[in-house]
């Protein structure tokens, strides 16, 4: 009890259930989300509520600062974007078909994502606008409520959870998935990651906090053992002895195993077979570990977890 005591330097009082907090060293400002419908500003310096945003019809669930640009989501299915110097509104976003249960500004604060209840994560473009004429950018991969999504400090990718109890790595420029990594037991609540964008805590119902070494994400035994389950199967070349990928529907489609990878059964030309090197390709360690799993029907190892 003394050493809370020690460390706590205030105390933000509210009336309504609180929801959500953010927090921007430029302003100076913590944000608090409540269920009264309100956005709530406090000084950080003086603990002093000087600011009470307005305008969602239903609980705000969450919320996102950069320097002075606040986005906030809520139950009411729309995300509204202010000005902290001023509190005006500067865009309100809709489209997502459900709850807004997470947003997150990219550090460069040019683009927004947000996660819902309706299963997506949803990149908009809040800097040049795009989205108002091409809409949204719109990821389906996850097959439960969305529970949190974020950019990674480079903004180069974006990392969600959900209650299907999967972390999703997605790339933000192609919004498309990169890694899925499925290993808890129950629902995942939360995620972060950490400044160098090495590793990924995710916590969950199951009790546990995990941490993912996501740098090596393709090395990850969940991850591999995740696309051998998606119906992946690895062949060794029987010319240039490299591994590649064959799915199932290719095998039915074709109706004979294949033995050769896509290079080496392309057709012999006047001039001389293309090769891996003419193509820029290299040897993948990955697929090569993924060809040993399939060998020899190993399981996946057990992730770290707290």
């Amino acid at each position: 009890k003394q050493w809370y005591q020690r460390r706590v330097r205030g105390t933000l009082q509210h009336e309504a259930l609180v929801l959500g907090v953010s927090f921007s060293e430029e302003s100076n400002l913590i944000t608090v989300c409540c269920d009264d419908k309100q956005t709530k500003l406090w000084d950080l310096r003086t603990f002093e509520n000087v600011m009470n945003l307005d305008g969602h019809t239903n609980s705000v669930t969450c919320c996102s600062q950069n320097h002075f640009t606040l986005a906030t989501g809520s139950l009411d299915k729309t995300i509204r974007v202010s000005d902290l110097r001023n509190g005006n509104i500067l865009l309100q976003l809709t489209g997502h078909t459900s709850a807004i249960s997470s947003v997150d500004i990219s550090t460069d604060g040019f683009k927004l994502c947000s996660g819902s209840w309706d299963k997506t994560v949803r990149v908009w473009d809040i800097h040049a606008g795009t989205y108002r004429t091409q809409g949204p950018k719109v990821m389906y991969e996850h097959e439960g409520c969305v529970s949190a999504c974020k950019f990674v400090v480079d903004n180069q990718k974006i990392i969600s959870s959900g209650f299907d109890k999967t972390v999703i790595i997605w790339d933000a420029l192609a919004t498309k998935k990169r890694h899925q990594i499925r290993a808890h037991a129950s629902w995942i609540n939360d995620i972060a990651m950490t400044s160098d964008g090495r590793w990924l805590l995710s916590c969950s119902k199951d009790r546990t906090i995990r941490m993912w070494n996501v740098k090596n994400a393709d090395k990850m035994p969940v991850v591999l053992h995740n696309k051998l389950s998606m119906g992946y199967k690895f062949q060794e070349c029987s010319d240039c002895q490299r591994t590649f990928k064959v799915e199932k529907r290719d095998l039915i489609e074709v109706g004979e195993e294949f033995t050769k990878c896509v290079y080496c059964r392309m057709p012999e030309r006047s001039y001389h077979r293309l090769s891996h090197q003419d193509l820029g390709m290299e040897a993948n360690e990955t697929d090569h570990e993924l060809l040993q799993m399939d060998k020899n029907d190993a399981a996946p190892e057990t992730a770290v977890s707290a």
